[in-house]
């Protein structure tokens, strides 16, 4: 019994990782005009829970807008409504995908 309880604490430890990052899925409102460079760029990202987050674009983030064609960073503007999913590292996101949603 002891052996299987301590089984199960140390497969729950390794299971939970060390925390440096999360996929995280999360949707807001572009707060102001991105600013993009060299097929990159950044902004920041006004979540529905009213926190801000820092969206980093790197040049093999996949951008959609909202036709569902590709799109660029510099096909993103402030007051855009946008699905964000990437890897999250305290209050930064860096993107894989950013999806302008319909009617934005």
């Amino acid at each position: 019994m002891k052996t299987a309880l301590v089984a199960l604490l140390m497969f729950a430890v390794v299971a939970c990782g060390d925390g440096s990052f999360i996929v995280q899925f999360n949707s807001g409102t572009i707060a102001s005009d991105p600013l993009c460079r060299n097929g990159g760029g950044r902004f920041q990202l006004l979540d529905q829970g009213g926190l801000t987050i820092l969206v980093i674009i790197k040049t093999d983030t996949v951008i959609f807008v909202s036709s569902g064609a590709a799109g660029a960073c510099t096909d993103l503007a402030a007051g855009a409504h946008v699905q964000v999913s990437g890897r999250q590292t305290g209050a930064t996101i860096t993107a894989q995908s950013v999806r302008v949603q319909s009617g934005a």
